[in-house]
């Protein structure tokens, strides 16, 4: 199983102890295909934007039960000030989005921001927009999703490759995940059916990509993992020089 992006997991993770939900470890380290260590670090993450923004609330563990969790809950539907600004510094800290993304997503969680802290809520906002830096990938949420959906879809694809030499460069490539890794999103899947060598992609090295209208079979999008997505990327990293393997 594919394993969830860092920033999308912790997300889901805040939120669901926000909402009192009870977190237990070896359950959601497998949901999300990461290990017990990833797992500590997330909720430490967690820990720590909770304790800068001097809230009183804390991630407790629970060994009753065995579970992690926060001990008041979401009842009123609203977002309040201190999960807006958590979800909003997340978002910034990963700086995976265009500044028009951001401001989007921002905006977006305003409209439901508690009514009692709204001046607060506008004020933060206007102040990690203005701080927040472009990663200078593009259109990535359009990318992000269209990729996605061929993904979804086992579709195979022909990616058209950036080229600072002006030159086209088509690569048929058959999807299987999209995995973030140091900070950057890669693209995974394989150029050959018969050759199941799994393949990465930086996402801002796509200039775009067209559907082939064709489908590869399901049991090779079932025989990636996210393990060896992982240890595939992190092989990527320390060959700066290459732009796919």
């Amino acid at each position: 199983m594919a394993g969830t992006d860092m920033a999308t997991r912790i997300l889901k993770l805040y939120e669901s102890l926000g909402r009192g939900k009870e977190i237990r470890k070896a359950s959601f380290c497998v949901e999300h295909g990461i290990d017990k260590r990833t797992f500590d670090r997330d909720i430490q993450k967690i820990r720590l934007f909770l304790s800068e923004e001097y809230s009183g609330r804390e991630v407790q563990y629970r060994p009753d039960r065995e579970c992690y969790q926060i001990s008041d809950s979401w009842e009123n539907g609203e977002v309040s000030f201190l999960e807006l600004a958590i979800i909003i510094k997340i978002l910034k800290s990963e700086q995976a989005l265009e500044r028009h993304e951001f401001e989007g997503i921002v905006n977006s969680l305003m409209s439901v921001a508690e009514k009692g802290k709204r001046e607060e809520a506008q004020e933060l906002v206007r102040r990690e927009i203005g701080q927040y830096e472009e990663p200078g990938w593009g259109a990535f949420l359009k990318l992000f999703g269209d990729l996605l959906k061929c993904i979804s879809d086992r579709d195979i694809i022909w990616l058209e490759m950036k080229n600072p030499g002006n030159e086209k460069k088509r690569i048929k490539f058959f999807p299987v995940a999209v995995e973030f890794q140091g900070g950057r999103f890669y693209l995974l899947g394989y150029q050959s059916q018969e050759e199941r060598r799994l393949a990465a992609f930086l996402l801002d090295e796509i200039e775009s990509f067209r559907v082939d209208f064709q489908k590869y079979k399901e049991e090779m999008a079932q025989g990636y993992t996210y393990r060896e997505g992982k240890r595939l990327l992190e092989n990527y990293r320390g060959k700066a020089d290459e732009k796919h393997f």
